[in-house]
């Protein structure tokens, strides 16, 4: 029964534990978006100020938490609970994972032997000024494993967090993305042979007088090599063998949680191989990135993605321990050790990139891609740390605590810095190559629409025939303009330019491509002429404010937010319509809420140019879904002498209520125009709109209307 009760407890430990991670990740992810900094680094940071190195060791005056949210474990090499490095091993799982199903396969092959060159280059560069330092810090020869396991730790590249850093930039699959995310698998690997060597160095030699076994190692590197080429081979060639399988489970939810079931057993056989298990998650998500259920998988797992992946992050930052800074001779070697190691990766993995075709941004953005340690030169001191080596007959730690604390300073220092300085070098507009390689075998189809409606209709007729006919798409981002397409081997790539249409694909789906867009244009008409014979919406304005009752619900409306204060205009001075248009647009940029003006006159009034919003009564409600706005606002204007329209000249407008809502913004637009519907309906309401001349009074009028 007691321990029932433990195990209970434990689990119960382990949620509240688990909440607390979840809520600090969301909290200083957010606050770190706030100051333009990833979020990222944010949740790092959560987790060093939550760590048991700070307050997670703090007793909270809780009865069952005295030693503090995340005590220090009892006879453990980590400053985690095994449970909770578990849940964020499977983080960094998913993490690898989602990141091989993003990377462009074509764009990889092509930049093969530039990620391997800057691999090799920063490998190189990094394990010798690593061991170098080591050996004139602590007076040994290169052959001393403390040398040498400081110079494998530097080689290490935490994928994880640039691969991060690049999703969130939508960069993961560009000639930048795509040669780090190689060379970072070619560093993993190359660290683990290094790591193979340095512990055959140990384990077959037996002490530091023997012999070493060079062949039994030379088959270790081998091994680890031929597993990664061989599975990875392996995958691509059988991914759509694997994708016409999964989808046998559907619907999607259900076979993408059976692919990332896949990772995980790939990532588990590659860790029982001495490889890494967030190679083995890589390598299956890169098999299967060609695959028309790529798109299914990356939305399906997104929510876990959600979950996990900011887990992960922050228990990468409660391993850190702070206290180690307080050692001067620690804080000396671990700063000196940060710098060679920023400069090893920017040097060895930038130098070479200068020769493969990328400009100096191109390898400044490679550089840093590489610099962040993270998770794996943590991973690589803990093995270190709990390796014994043998020095004057007696057996001492390879990584003792003060030099744990020189690696622990370095991964905080390259984990902190990497990800504002590849964000920064990201958002400049400016290609990373020195010339565009065009793929030959890629053509480029192109159709020109006479307008953003007609482009947005058009888009979302093709993408329903594309999907009726088996297609699937990425997410739909209308920011970079860039939507994939996939049915099994087909696939093409969809480039919104403007109000132009940029297909790029091979020869064989052009006819395809134009057959779509054809049969979309068809659409179009049809739908175009059944528009004809319905009736006019000239009128339907004066429907639904006819038609509106006495009350009317503001629900979850914040009118202080949406009418600013001075933005009622008792007394307009335009003479027609579209000076009083122009003239509340001007009284909306003087508050601050307009980014771009002339954007929003330019759409307000072409959608006047449709159907005037001027109705019977003197009134007139003026609107647009516009980008010059990023959020719902309006403005009430008052023409004591009246506005003529420029449809109807003997029409005169006096209250004129606009209204600007972001064109894909998620705002309470409706529920806002049915509110002024109401109030605009009401006889009395309308008196006092048309006699009073105090703006407070209007303002106080549309705030409280019941």
């Amino acid at each position: 029964m007691n321990h029932e009760v433990s195990i209970v407890h434990q689990i119960s430990f382990l949620a509240i534990q688990t909440g607390i991670i979840l809520l600090a990740a969301r909290f200083c992810g957010k606050a770190a978006q706030k100051f333009h900094i990833p979020p990222v680094l944010g949740e790092l940071l959560a987790g060093i100020i939550i760590g048991p190195y700070l307050l997670g060791g703090l007793n909270p005056g809780i009865p069952g938490f005295e030693n503090g949210f995340f005590p220090l474990p009892h006879g453990s090499s980590l400053p985690v609970s095994t449970p909770l490095y578990g849940i964020a091993t499977l983080g960094s799982i998913i993490l690898l994972f989602m990141s091989g199903l993003e990377t462009d396969l074509r764009l990889l092959f092509r930049y093969s032997v530039a990620g391997t060159v800057v691999g090799l280059g920063g490998v190189f560069f990094s394990f010798g000024l690593g061991a170098g330092l080591c050996m004139v810090m602590l007076d040994v020869g290169i052959m001393d494993p403390r040398a040498l396991f400081l110079g494998i730790l530097s080689t290490a590249t935490s994928v994880g967090i640039t691969a991060r850093i690049l999703s969130e930039k939508k960069c993961i699959d560009s000639p930048e993305g795509t040669t780090i995310m190689a060379a970072a698998v070619i560093d993993d690997v190359l660290g683990i042979i290094c790591l193979a060597v340095v512990m055959g160095l140990l384990g077959v030699a037996g002490s530091d007088q023997g012999t070493v076994d060079w062949a039994r190692i030379g088959m270790i590197s081998l091994k680890s090599v031929g597993i990664w080429l061989g599975v990875t081979i392996a995958g691509l060639l059988a991914a759509h063998r694997i994708a016409k399988f999964l989808k046998w489970f559907r619907p999607s939810a259900s076979y993408a949680i059976m692919a990332f079931g896949m990772a995980l057993l790939l990532a588990g056989f590659f860790e029982q191989a001495g490889l890494a298990m967030i190679v083995g998650a890589y390598v299956m998500g890169l098999s299967l990135s060609k695959t028309d259920i790529a798109f299914a998988l990356q939305r399906t797992l997104h929510g876990v993605y959600d979950f996990l992946v900011p887990v992960f992050f922050v228990v990468m930052g409660m391993l850190v321990d702070v206290r180690v800074l307080g050692d001067g001779d620690v804080l000396k070697f671990g700063l000196l050790y940060s710098i060679l190691a920023i400069a090893a990766k920017i040097i060895g993995c930038g130098l070479p990139a200068c020769f493969m075709n990328f400009n100096l941004l191109g390898a400044a953005r490679i550089g840093a891609g590489m610099i962040p340690r993270g998770e794996v030169a943590l991973i690589i001191a803990g093995i270190g740390a709990t390796s014994m080596m043998t020095v004057n007959n007696v057996k001492t730690p390879i990584i003792d605590p003060k030099l744990f604390g020189v690696t622990i300073i370095m991964t905080l220092l390259t984990t902190v810095i990497a990800p504002p300085l590849l964000a920064f070098l990201l958002s400049i507009k400016a290609k990373g190559v020195k010339k565009e390689i065009g793929d030959l075998s890629l053509v480029h189809t192109k159709f020109k629409m006479p307008s953003e409606f007609v482009r947005d209709f058009i888009f979302r007729a093709l993408v329903d025939n594309l999907r009726l006919d088996g297609f699937r798409h990425s997410e739909i981002d209308r920011e970079a303009g860039i939507i994939n397409f996939r049915r099994e081997s087909m696939t093409f790539t969809l480039n919104i330019i403007g109000n132009e249409f940029d297909f790029e694909s091979n020869f064989c789906e052009v006819m395809l491509i134009k057959t779509a867009m054809y049969e979309t244009f068809v659409e179009l008409h049809k739908n175009l002429t059944e528009l004809k014979t319905m009736s006019c919406p000239v009128g339907m304005e004066e429907a639904i404010i006819n038609g509106t009752g006495k009350k009317t619900s503001q629900g979850v409306l914040n009118l202080d937010r949406i009418i600013p204060p001075g933005c009622v205009v008792t007394d307009l001075k335009a003479e027609n319509t579209e000076e009083a248009i122009r003239e509340l647009i001007a009284v909306l940029e003087c508050s601050g809420r307009l980014p771009d003006a002339q954007r929003c006159t330019e759409d307000v009034l072409a959608r006047e140019g449709i159907v005037s919003t001027c109705i019977s009564g003197g009134i007139a409600l003026p609107h647009a879904r516009t980008t010059g706005v990023r959020e719902l606002v309006a403005a009430i204007g008052i023409s004591r002498k009246g506005c003529r329209s420029a449809s109807n000249p003997e029409q005169i407008t006096r209250i004129f209520v606009l209204s600007l809502c972001p064109k894909l913004g998620e705002e309470p637009y409706l529920q806002f125009v049915a509110h002024v519907a109401a109030i605009l309906a009401d006889e009395e309401k309308l008196d006092v709109l048309k006699n009073t001349a105090n703006s407070a009074e209007i303002q106080q009028l549309f705030r409280h209307h019941k």
